[in-house]
Order: structure tokens, then sequence, then C-alpha cells
């Protein structure tokens, strides 16, 4: 078996166990809902969700970077409002930025700013900017995104009141198992990379701007409708 070859094979094998694992914890919470005395083992049972949320995450990237990879990678253009899809995401990670008291809001121009896409593969890439910007926001801060409509594209920035990325480490955070910062919430290393290869395939750009204890922004182009 090759070395490109592996990460593949492995996650499938993996995410079979891993459903199992999930869908167990999901029938004991289901089971114990409303009973005081069974606390405990529901804490345990969202601790494990966590855990293969995780994994999850780790094992789809690896999927994702291999088809990459392979020049795999199928778009299904189209007209869309990215003021529709960004609101979506926003709407969709909310509960995790309330976990942590992250204030999580976005600003929408007046106008439709609607550019051609990939809907789902945006989405994709709006999960990966928003789950690090929430994961890398301490406790209190806050995530804002804003969508601009500009003469010939749509852009979106995500800006964050993180700790920041210091300079010498920007230039290559769009890299391969570039990681950044706390392992556990940074993955493999593989969310901006994927990010970075669906940008590209649309025609757009994507790239961040970060100061060392002031945060970082994070934007990307969709080529607009004419």
């Amino acid at each position: 078996m090759s070395a490109d070859e592996l990460p593949r094979t492995l996650s499938h094998d993996l995410r079979g166990p891993l459903m199992a694992i999930s869908g167990a914890a999901e029938l004991i919470c289901k089971i114990t809902a409303g009973d005081d005395p069974d606390r405990q083992i529901r804490d345990w049972c969202d601790q494990i969700h966590h855990a293969t949320g995780v994994m999850e995450r780790l094992i789809r990237d690896l999927l994702e970077s291999g088809s990459f990879e392979d020049a795999q990678l199928r778009l299904r253009p189209a007209p869309h409002d990215v003021n529709a899809l960004v609101r979506g995401a926003v709407e969709a990670f909310q509960e995790a930025a309330s976990a942590k008291n992250v204030c999580l809001d976005a600003d929408f121009p007046v106008e439709a700013a609607n550019a051609v896409c990939d809907r789902h593969r945006i989405y994709q890439v709006l999960s990966n900017i928003l789950g690090n910007a929430i994961a890398f926001t301490p406790v209190d801060g806050s995530v804002r995104v804003r969508v601009a409509r500009r003469a010939t594209d749509v852009l979106v920035a995500v800006a964050d009141t993180g700790a920041g990325i210091p300079k010498a480490e920007q230039a290559f955070i769009f890299e391969r198992f570039r990681r950044h910062g706390d392992e556990e919430r940074n993955g493999v290393g593989l969310g901006l990379y994927i990010a970075k290869w669906i940008v590209d395939a649309h025609r757009g750009r994507i790239w961040a701007e970060s100061q060392v204890g002031r945060g970082s922004t994070f934007c990307f182009t969709l080529p607009a409708v004419s």
C-alpha cells in the first residue's frame, strides 16, 4: 500500500466503528434523559459525542485531502446568494459559540451578494474557517463575519479576537498538515488546506490578516454574478 493510499484506507476503516460508538452514546443519552441520578452518565455521553465529532472531522479531512491530491475535486457551480450561505453557516455555529460564551454575528450588504459557486463546497469552507475562529477565540471573545459585494467578486471575511498568528507562520497556514497553536483544537492541519483547494477551484482567492494579540481575519472571494 502506498503512502498516499494509507490515509484513505484508514479513514474508511475507522468510520464504521466510529459511527457505532457515536450511535451508542446517543442511545444512552436518550434512555437517561431527564433522570437526575444518571447525570454523570449523560456527561460521559457528551464527552463521547465531542470526541467522536473531532474524530469524524479528522477522518473527513483526510478523505478530502486524498481526493484533492488526485485532482478529483468536482464542483457544481450555480448562482447563489452568499448572504444566505453565510447566514446558514453562522446559525449552525451559534451553539458552539454560545458554549464558549463567544459572540458570533454577521454583517450583510443591503443588496444581494450573488456569486457563482458550489454551495456545499463553500459551506465547507465557511465551516472550516468558522470552526477555527471559534476554537481559537477565548471565552467572552467575538467572531464577526462580513459579506461585501464588490465590482467583480464577493468578499467574505471572518474576524476573531483570538491570540493572532505570528508573522513568520502566516505564509504557511494554508499548507497541508500545517498546525498553529493547540493541536487538539486545530486537528491535523487540513482544514485551511482544504479551504484553499476549494476556493482556488472556484477561481477565487483566500488569505489571512493577523497580528499577535489582536486576532485574525480570514478572507476569501468568489466570482460575482455579472
